[in-house]
């Protein structure tokens, strides 16, 4: 990337990225100005909310690589890293309780358990097997984040130990499958701890 002078305004530099909410940030809907972030108070995200936004994101990158916007390797594991975020926290959001850690294989058990035994269902083997696949090249949720991979396994579980390819179409397709499943039952849990909307 190259800088010119005009990049380093004395605002680009000195202006805080963070100013206090006022009349001047409304807007009409999401698509008119002025274009920014609000946190906290009202805007205060949950589990369900991020993981929503991590998967839009996610999903706007995959578009922007098929629509050759960008260039893949560009972003592929910053969108691993986000649709693999975005599913753990759509299981912390279904839980009632869960430890402190990123370990998916323990959040799709626990989260496997609770639906067995709060709603006498099963959740489908192939939701806990995308939980056993990103795991096994992500264990704790480092390694899109800093490249140095788990040993990534097949559709029976056995590791492939040569480089691995995901399809960016598949990948977003598989994604999008596992986020509607998981939303869908996290929706329903809440409403049977009695939460309205």
């Amino acid at each position: 990337m190259t800088y010119t002078a005009n990049v380093f305004t004395k605002e680009a530099m000195t202006r805080p990225l963070f100013e206090e909410l006022t009349g001047e940030h409304a807007r009409e809907d999401g698509w008119s100005g002025p274009h920014g972030f609000a946190l906290g108070g009202t805007m205060q995200a949950n589990k369900a909310s991020l993981a929503e936004e991590y998967f839009a994101a996610a999903n706007e990158l995959i578009d922007a690589i098929l629509e050759k916007r960008v260039e893949d390797y560009r972003n592929g594991n910053a969108a691993l890293l986000l649709y693999r975020h975005s599913c753990e926290l759509l299981l912390k959001a279904a839980l009632p309780q869960h430890k402190r850690n990123h370990d998916l294989v323990s959040l799709a058990t626990s989260f496997r358990e609770m639906v067995r035994k709060q709603y006498n269902e099963e959740v489908p083997d192939w939701i806990v097997s995308r939980m056993h696949e990103l795991a096994a090249i992500d264990p704790k949720s480092s390694s899109f984040r800093y490249g140095n991979y788990g040993i990534p396994i097949d559709r029976e579980g056995k590791p492939i130990d040569f480089e691995a390819y995901e399809g960016g179409p598949h990948l977003c397709a598989a994604m999008l499958a596992l986020d509607t499943a998981l939303v869908r039952v996290a929706d329903e849990i809440k409403m049977a701890r009695g939460w309205r909307p």
